[in-house]
């Protein structure tokens, strides 16, 4: 799997045209499962480029306080 060139915002951006889908005048049932697996794994890539993001801070903030 290659990794993703997008930023955290624009995946989010993404994400949320996604979940708007649902409640627009396109939404078809057959198409859901689709769109909320596609959803689902953008979801996972943002949660975790957040967490390592998080725990980059973390390690800073604790050499910054070691200083």
């Amino acid at each position: 799997m290659s990794k993703s060139t997008k930023t955290i915002q624009e995946k989010m951006q993404e994400l949320e045209q996604l979940v708007a889908w649902f409640d627009s005048e396109e939404f078809k049932l057959e198409d859901a499962m689709g769109i909320y697996k596609k959803a689902e794994v953008l979801a996972d890539e943002i949660e975790k480029e957040l967490t390592s993001y998080k725990n980059e801070i973390i390690v800073l903030k604790k050499k910054f306080d070691e200083a």
